[in-house]
């Protein structure tokens, strides 16, 4: 039997119901819905085994030993065509035998999203009954295979992961197999994941949620190999009686040829049509002026003889503007006294008089404050009653998280939709900005959401879009506290589109991935986030650093490193990795960072103090592309590798224990590719050796939009210079980089006036 759906064909076999169009094939058993084949048919490369049907949706009952109802359960299949908005099916699945939900259907609906290689899926739940349904995995697909050499796992964690062997990581420890899970909207920041073959062809797995609903993407491996992948939609009240549950937006299956970029390309043409990328600070012009002048950040801790002063000398050195980040000016320890961070610990006058001394030379400071941690062993946790307003688990416990490894007290994690706790927050924030006129706060774990059981909080307890609710009240509550006129620099941790329209900035740390993470965890970091919204937020962050983390004063003495204590000078072999985390953030288009500096550092590390401030300045020359450009696929560089010797010590990482020293293997120079809003493109590349370093690539001129020609010029730290001339064809560029060297080059189609 042959039905035409929308032009495209659907054929009812005997055995299997397709729905195709000339880029995407699937299969569907047509007696019980399950998925038999999602095939590229470019590849003919299929994404499920179709010699296991693959049941594409499961509902969770709410609670321990709940009920789980599978389409298997169903005593009644059918399936029918979806009239307009493509050509679709609509499965249906109904009688389950269930007493407490006697009429309980499930249908899914999938469409084919005209000639692309995307699907859209969708969900709808009617008749539950007295099922208390806690969430829907939809859709699911199981029995994916191994792709073969050159698989890699893209995912958008904060700023971005890259696994380059999916099928070890996959497999666990014990090769039993591993699963992996990532909540929307928080520690995703976009809403994507991919698994494919370099070059070849890859699945692609999204959703197209507009109002920051809570869900989470899981990944698995299983001990034959094969992987699983669903998306998880909790539901807003699940207890409550319902007619009907209907997912809010829908999830999206395709396939793709590329890679990673390939993927944030395409997610690009769809998120940046979006209301946040429309209403982002930087895109509304109201991010502050002297954020976008910022030409380095010191990340430094402590009182202010600690901090302002070594910013101030690496101002003057550098010769651009140098702000600072500034973590522990609290009152109490670090992660055991939040929020009670007043009065600053070095008391109110001395910590004024070092932010106006900042002032006077023209630089600003942001001061740490946690978002959403109350420390439970604080006095202020019992005498204002805080724990009624911490987010709450399923048995009414309050959700607790440790963080500190020698002084190992919980804190509780606030829930930022009450009033409460956002007139805490932002009562502390105006006294920081207001009465000790600060520039800004840096709102640590502020990208990240929670699931709040708590049903006197005013909100739906499960699943929902309450956390960025109430998010942006908190944002828009500390900004109309602050002065007519004045500007307010709200940052966040980590990165996350639905945060673009609230935060002026965002810390993506993962370019010292290797400063705070096992080397051997098999991800490496990618500019995910960059590559889709660079032009639409302004990222930051960096943990690199010259010296030994530094320790808190007010932490257990017995903990703290012996003499000469915190701060000592790294050895200057970990100066490829300081290199490396600088280079990162210079190509993929982050302001750059300096953690635990100090003025001497000029002097005892000359070459690696002026390798930063020489990316710095180049920047500065190049913001059309480097603060306000748009990603684009940078070029392969010829260029040998070399062995980086990684220290792997911040402020907790293998403090207690654990490897501190590893070496990896990475290219001797990296590169980005970015393009001005008028259409020019410009290449950076920076060397992380201290030797001069030969780097050729071929530039195409066509690929990047420039197919009439033009001008190359070379930018360094000391200003802009010709470097030759383009035509339509493929260019070879060759560039000796010096020890330490960085170049941009730009491509333009005509001289500049």
């Amino acid at each position: 039997m042959n039905i035409l759906l929308g032009g495209l064909l659907a054929v009812a076999a005997a055995d299997t119901l397709w729905l195709q169009n000339d880029r995407l094939r699937l299969g569907f058993d047509p007696t019980n819905g399950s998925l038999l084949e999602l095939a590229d048919r470019a590849s003919g490369q299929s994404f499920v085994d179709g010699r296991r049907a693959t049941a594409i949706w499961r509902l969770d009952g709410l609670g321990p030993g709940a009920l789980r109802v599978v389409p298997s359960a169903a005593r009644r299949f059918f399936w029918h065509e979806v009239a307009g908005g493509g050509p679709g099916l609509a499965l249906v699945w109904s009688d389950f035998g269930l007493n407490e939900a006697p009429g309980l259907r499930v249908t899914a609906t999938v469409r084919l999203l005209g000639d692309s290689a995307l699907s859209e899926w969708r969900i709808a739940v009617d008749s539950p009954g007295a099922m208390a349904i806690e969430q829907v995995r939809f859709p699911r697909l199981t029995g994916i295979p191994q792709l073969g050499s050159g698989e890699e796992l893209a995912v958008p964690r904060w700023m971005g992961a890259l696994a380059r062997d999916p099928a070890t990581l996959l497999a666990g420890p014990d090769g039993k197999g591993r699963r992996l899970e990532w909540a929307y909207p928080g520690t995703l920041s976009l809403q994507v994941m991919a698994l494919y073959r370099r070059g070849g062809a890859g699945l692609y797995a999204a959703a197209d949620d507009t109002l920051a609903y809570r869900k989470t993407f899981a990944i698995w491996g299983d001990s034959d190999g094969s992987r699983g992948y669903e998306l998880i939609h909790p539901l807003e009240n699940p207890a409550s009686p319902r007619r009907q549950w209907a997912l809010a937006y829908a999830a999206l299956l395709g396939t793709f040829h590329g890679d990673w970029i390939t993927v944030a390309e395409r997610y690009r043409a769809w998120g940046t049509r979006q209301p946040w990328a429309r209403e982002s600070r930087l895109v509304r012009g109201r991010v502050p002026d002297w954020l976008l002048r910022t030409g380095m950040w010191v990340w430094n801790r402590g009182r202010s003889a600690g901090v302002v002063p070594p910013a101030l000398a690496l101002q003057r050195a550098l010769g651009l503007p140098v702000n600072i980040y500034w973590h522990w000016w609290h009152h109490g320890p670090y992660d055991t006294s939040f929020p009670d961070y007043l009065p600053p610990r070095e008391g109110v006058d001395s910590f004024r008089a070092g932010v106006a001394a900042a002032h006077a030379a023209g630089s600003h400071a942001m001061v740490y404050m946690n978002q959403r941690l109350w420390c439970t062993g604080t006095p202020s946790w019992a005498s204002e009653h805080a724990a009624h307003w911490a987010v709450k688990e399923k048995d009414g416990r309050v959700r607790e998280e440790t963080y500190n490894v020698f002084d190992p007290q919980p804190c509780a994690t606030m829930d930022v939709t009450t009033p409460f706790w956002r007139a805490k927050y932002a009562g502390i924030a105006d006294t920081v900005l207001d009465g000790y006129g600060v520039d800004g706060i840096y709102m640590d774990q502020a990208v990240q959401s929670l699931v709040c059981w708590d049903s006197t909080h005013g909100h739906p307890v499960g699943g929902g879009n309450y956390w960025m609710g109430g998010f942006r009240a908190l944002a828009a509550q500390i900004r109309a506290a602050a002065a007519p006129g004045r500007q307010v620099l709200l940052a966040g941790e980590g990165a996350g589109e639905p945060w673009l329209p609230e935060l002026d900035l965002m810390l993506t740390l993962q370019v010292s991935q290797e400063r705070y993470s096992d080397p051997s965890s098999g991800w490496e970091p990618i500019p995910f986030f960059q590559a889709v919204y660079h032009a639409y937020g302004v990222t930051y962050g960096n943990y690199s650093s010259l010296v030994m983390p530094p320790y808190d004063e007010l932490w257990p003495a017995q903990f703290a490193p012996p003499p000469p204590g915190p701060l000592e000078l790294l050895d200057t072999r970990f100066r490829r990795q300081f290199y490396l985390e600088q280079a990162r953030a210079f190509v993929w288009g982050l302001q750059p960072t300096i953690a635990n500096f100090r003025a001497s550092q000029l002097t005892d590390r000359p070459e690696e103090t002026a390798y930063m401030m020489r990316l710095a300045r180049i920047r500065a020359r190049v913001l059309e592309y480097l603060l306000y450009g748009t990603f684009l696929r940078p070029p392969e560089l010829s260029v040998p590798s070399v062995d980086v010797d990684l220290s792997r010590v911040s402020i907790y990482a293998a403090r207690r224990g654990g490897p501190t020293v590893s070496v990896a293997r990475y290219p001797a120079a990296i590169a980005g590719a970015w393009r001005a809003a008028e259409g020019s493109v410009a290449i950076a590349v920076a060397s992380i050796v201290d030797e001069p370093t030969s780097v050729s690539f071929a530039f195409d001129p066509a690929a990047y939009g420039l197919a009439q020609g033009g001008q190359i010029e070379r930018i360094d730290e000391g200003g802009r210079r010709p470097f030759g001339e383009f035509s339509s064809t493929v260019v070879p560029i060759a560039l000796e980089l010096p020890a330490g060297g960085a170049y941009v080059l730009e491509f333009r189609r005509s001289r500049r006036p």
